[in-house]
């Protein structure tokens, strides 16, 4: 009996009673790299949103749906199950950037993929009030970054054997367990690297961007890896004066 081949990319898709999910099945139908499993996990949706999935099921390889606990519950489940080598979570409403979001990167980035854990891309932010905008990332995440933003799981790949190794999504947090899993990552030594690429679109009317406990969690979550404000620009200013006195 032939051994089904391991798929380079699980794509995860978490969902429940989301409006716009059509618009994130279509794109990922759409690419042209189709070197992935599609896994989707439904917190028990709607029949009408259940209508919709189950016009791609053909495409769709592990489908769920089931009351769950919560986004990282669901995201969990879809860790649990998933084949692939690499795993990016696609939730429903986002969409990827262009068909040939997955090409670029397993294609024209192939050879950057071999002795990295995880790479992180851009995304296009659309805002409740239709505002497009493009965050910038940078290529070194320290702490200023931590504190004032986070890498983006809808253009993030993140190898599987990282969560076999360090374990799953905290589900104590609501809100930023990926930040959490972030900085368990680096704290673990894990190798990220930045691709200047825009993978997804990225609309900000969910859970994250709205929950005033947002801010809550983070904090815990700052304090918990040690990662230190940034200094005040004032207070920069003045120690950059004190060591260009003190080389004179």
């Amino acid at each position: 009996m032939l051994q089904k081949k391991e798929p380079l990319i699980s794509i995860i898709t978490v969902n429940y009673n989301e409006k716009n999910i059509e618009r994130t099945l279509k794109s990922i139908l759409a690419q042209t790299f189709q070197d992935f499993e599609w896994i989707v996990v439904d917190g028990g949706s709607n029949e009408e949103t259940l209508n919709i999935i189950n016009k791609y099921k053909d495409r769709i390889d592990i489908l769920f749906s089931e009351k769950d606990n919560g986004v990282y519950d669901a995201m969990n489940k879809g860790i649990k199950v998933s084949n692939g080598r690499w795993l990016i979570f696609m939730n429903a409403g986002d969409s990827f950037y262009e068909a040939v979001s997955l090409e670029k990167i397993f294609k024209k980035y192939s050879f950057i993929l071999r002795n990295k854990d995880i790479i992180y891309c851009d995304s296009i932010y659309h805002t409740i009030d239709s505002v497009e905008y493009k965050p910038i990332f940078p290529d070194k995440l320290n702490s200023e970054f931590w504190h004032n933003s986070c890498i983006s799981h809808q253009s993030t790949f993140i190898r599987k054997e990282l969560f076999n190794k360090y374990g799953l999504y905290d589900e104590t947090y609501k809100i930023s367990a990926d930040l959490e899993k972030w900085l368990l990552f680096k704290q673990k030594k894990c190798k990220f690297h930045h691709i200047k690429e825009i993978i997804s679109n990225y609309y900000t009317d969910g859970i994250s961007a709205i929950d005033e406990s947002r801010e809550y969690e983070r904090k815990l979550i700052l304090d918990k890896y040690k990662i230190k404000a940034p200094k005040p620009i004032a207070k920069k200013i003045k120690n950059f004066i004190k060591k260009i006195i003190r080389v004179r």
